[in-house]
């Protein structure tokens, strides 16, 4: 089941309730990457579940208590 979207935080990130995953948020970089790559006719990232897990991940090693994790562009990498 895909991730809802919660609300927009400000401009730098977009919240998500998974199901799964629980809450987590996206930084509007990474949707700006995309939107950029398709512009630049060049084919846009399509990140795949697992990739999404996996910078899911990463963002949860870093964030602090009481904080949500935030996926960033480098967490695909």
């Amino acid at each position: 089941m895909p991730a809802d979207v919660m609300r927009v935080t400000g401009r730098e990130a977009t919240a998500f309730h998974c199901p799964t995953h629980g809450d987590f948020k996206v930084a509007e970089t990474v949707f700006a990457e995309a939107k950029a790559k398709a512009k630049a006719k060049a084919k846009a990232k399509d990140y795949t579940r697992d990739q999404w897990e996996a910078a899911l991940d990463k963002a949860e090693e870093r964030m602090e208590a009481d904080e949500w994790p935030l996926i960033i562009v480098d967490d695909f990498y």
